[in-house]
């Protein structure tokens, strides 16, 4: 029973839908499992190795381990409507519990994992707020997990991802939940806030709508396939790179943000092997991507399969398009690629895209008018588009004063309605913000964010709202005050403003108290904030500005006012700090490099080589030179969680040694993981069978065998 259950392929699954329901995800998964159950679906690399064999899941295989979650999560007494905290790693085992959520109705929230360490407010706001029935977790994370959701009082289990028992009445036919059009299919977090989180309602009808959108909008084809490494837990990843798949039964070959951020390169080489026809993600990641760009480094890439490189999450600027053309013509990448979108998940995903036939169009603006609002000639600003609306989506561009649209020669609010808007966030009681009026009909969706539209294009200009957008990840100002506030005694608490600068970057502004005037030790300051914001948010600022009481520009009713805090000049600042924004292409060092001159000296002169080793790419990294010490702790000198994973990578090839991107949270001074890495590469040789040098002794013999990195063999079709 169990086994035909399993490999049902007959034309009655599944079964017809009854009136009132709207297809799904899991008839999607069906409908491929039964056309081409040996077809790939997923392909998912790990961390580490251009060669190292990946995971393949067909479509046969994805939906098995899909229903072995569904009736596991059945037997855990998860009933359709309940809400499940999804805090995976990247990998198969999210899409397998996503979807299995689904087919029993259940409600996917996904998070993202914590790190070791981490404390649980970052994420554990999200599961009050969503009211979590259960945590789903990978097998290797159950015991981590389990101790910190104690204080929540939610169960961590990991589901199985295979079930050959099936229970009486646990069969697909009993159990499969028929999806309504307004019953919700997962909650998207959108805030960074611990506060006051918010999660979007997304809707069966809205998804299938906007997968839709998304379909016609790129121009997919049964023939594409997807490279992608962005995360699952950001609407971007999510829908973008795991859920359009499953509409469409195109593959998607993943590998980790963390291994994208390690080696960038890498990222093309598996689009290159693999023949990939759809790349993308935000600006910085094709920035990222040249800083690696050397011409040894891109040697073997073929893009000569490239059909799209979208463009979204943050804004897109014209000079790293520009380059990153340049650097990749070689390898077949030409301005046509280009794909510029935009969307929010307020909108479920996407609003608008370039459409893939027609290379994408510009604007030249003068810097000035733009930020009073008027479109004027000029050649300050050249602005990529984000493209022409999608299928069904109604864009609005108004006046945010007025309330009325906005003449054509005006920068306005973007509004938004269309079958993929949301009807708003879990468990507010504000919706006012999804259901605007504008010229006598309702259902407006006000995004916050600033544009224009030229030709049937959509040009994002900048924002009305606060929120600050580094990197593709949304930042709210109250969360990164709130850390900036506890980080040193001298900071007059709720004097502090976070902002986006101008052309991109994180500023902050705060006042002193009057008895830290006094005596003002700005370095200390300058590295607490930095270390906070790092540890906690996982960035560093660009700017950080120290003022005197009363300096901050409020409102009348004492409000600290933002905006008019980023295009402010401070001539009577206490101290400023300025971050080195210069970056240089960095390829990888050869293999063992750094190990070979470290095992040709004396044991005495190891530390010392490779801690001064260590500051100099400190000092690289960070742009701080001058504030590099032994002990100093890395956040605080400046490093954000992008340099640290990029800081690991290049450490872990120079020491030919394999190293976990959160080793820099345990060992949090150079002294401290200069320390952590001699031990482990030179271990005390008076070692006996279970001690901890032992494996220690192993791992450095397996990886001094290990041979340099080579780029992935010839394209697999």
């Amino acid at each position: 029973m169990a086994s035909q259950s399993l490999r049902r392929k007959d034309a009655a699954w599944p079964p017809s839908r009854p009136k009132g329901t709207v297809r799904s995800l899991v008839d999607d998964l069906a409908s491929h499992a039964a056309r081409q159950p040996a077809g790939i679906a997923f392909r998912f690399l790990p961390d580490r190795g251009y060669a190292t064999a990946a995971t393949v899941w067909s479509w046969a295989d994805l939906e098995a381990r899909v229903w072995g979650v569904a009736r596991y999560l059945l037997r855990q007494g998860i009933k359709a409507g309940a809400r499940v905290l999804l805090a995976y790693p990247t990998g198969l085992d999210f899409i397998a519990g996503f979807l299995g959520c689904l087919c029993i109705g259940a409600v996917p929230v996904p998070v993202s994992l914590p790190r070791p360490r981490e404390r649980m407010s970052r994420w554990g706001h999200v599961s009050r707020d969503a009211g979590a029935s259960l945590i789903l977790c990978a097998a290797g994370d159950l015991d981590r997990l389990s101790a910190q959701t104690a204080e929540v009082g939610i169960a961590a289990c990991h589901a199985p991802l295979t079930d050959d028992f099936v229970p009486v009445g646990f069969d697909r036919e009993t159990i499969r939940f028929e999806a309504g059009p307004e019953d919700l299919a997962f909650l998207q977090y959108t805030s960074g806030s611990t506060e006051a989180p918010k999660g979007v309602m997304v809707t069966h009808a809205m998804l299938q709508a906007n997968l839709e959108q998304i379909r016609a909008g790129f121009g997919f084809t049964a023939l594409d396939r997807i490279a992608g490494w962005l995360p699952h837990y950001h609407d971007m990843g999510l829908i973008g790179g795991i859920l359009t798949p499953v509409h469409l039964g195109i593959s998607n070959t993943m590998m980790t943000p963390t291994a994208f951020l390690r080696d960038p390169l890498r990222y093309l080489h598996m689009a290159s092997r693999y023949g990939a026809t759809v790349i993308g993600g935000p600006n910085f990641g094709y920035d990222h991507i040249l800083r690696r760009a050397t011409p040894e480094a891109i040697a073997g890439i073929d893009l000569s399969a490239l059909r799209v490189a979208f463009s979204g999450a943050e804004p897109i600027r014209a000079d790293t398009q520009q380059e990153f053309q340049r650097v990749f013509a070689p390898a077949g990448f030409s301005p046509r690629h280009w794909v510029g979108c935009y969307g929010l998940a307020e909108a479920t995903l996407c609003v608008s895209v370039t459409p893939p036939t027609e290379i994408a169009r510009h604007a030249c603006l003068d810097a000035a008018a733009l930020r009073r609002g008027n479109i004027a000639a000029g050649q300050d600003v050249t602005l990529p588009e984000s493209g022409a609306a999608t299928g069904g989506q109604e864009i609005a561009i108004v006046d945010p004063d007025t309330l009325q649209r906005a003449p054509t020669d005006k920068v306005g609010e973007i509004w938004l309605r269309g079958p993929n808007i949301a009807k708003g966030y879990w468990m507010s009681d504000a919706p006012d913000l999804f259901d605007q009026r504008l010229g006598g009909a309702g259902g407006w969706l006000r995004t916050g964010d600033l544009g224009f539209v030229q030709g049937g294009r959509l040009f994002v200009t900048g924002r009305l709202k606060e929120l600050i957008i580094l990197r593709g990840q949304n930042l709210y100002p109250q969360d990164l005050e709130r850390t900036v506030a506890i980080s040193d005694a001298a900071i007059a608490k709720g004097r502090i403003a976070a902002y986006e600068m101008e052309g991109g970057g994180l500023g902050i502004i705060c006042e002193l108290t009057r008895q830290a005037c006094r005596d003002v030790q700005a370095d200390a300051i300058f590295a607490n904030i930095r270390n906070a914001l790092g540890q906690t948010h996982g960035i560093t600022p660009d700017h950080i500005t120290l003022l005197r009481p009363t300096r901050l520009p409020v409102t009348p009713s004492g409000k600290i006012q933002r905006l008019a805090c980023k295009s402010a000049q401070w001539p009577d600042a206490v101290a400023q700090w300025q971050a080195n924004t210069v970056q240089n292409s960095t390829p990888l060092a050869p293999r063992g490099a750094l190990l070979a001159q470290l095992q040709s000296m004396p044991l005495p002169l190891r530390k010392g080589r490779l801690l001064s080793h260590l500051r100099t790419a400190l000092a690289q990294a960070t742009g701080n030179a001058e504030g590099i010490s032994n002990d100093g702790r890395f956040f605080e000198m400046g490093l954000d969680s992008v340099n640290a994973v990029s800081l690991i990578a290049t450490l872990e090839q120079e020491l030919a040694l394999d190293l976990d991107a959160t080793v820099i949270f345990e060992h949090s001074t150079p002294k401290a993981l200069v320390d952590y890495l001699l031990a482990r590469l030179f271990p005390p040789q008076n070692t006996r069978p279970g001690h901890p040098h032992t494996q220690a002794t192993k791992d450095t013999q397996a990886l001094a065998a290990v041979p340099g990195s080579a780029p992935f063999p010839r394209r697999l079709e």
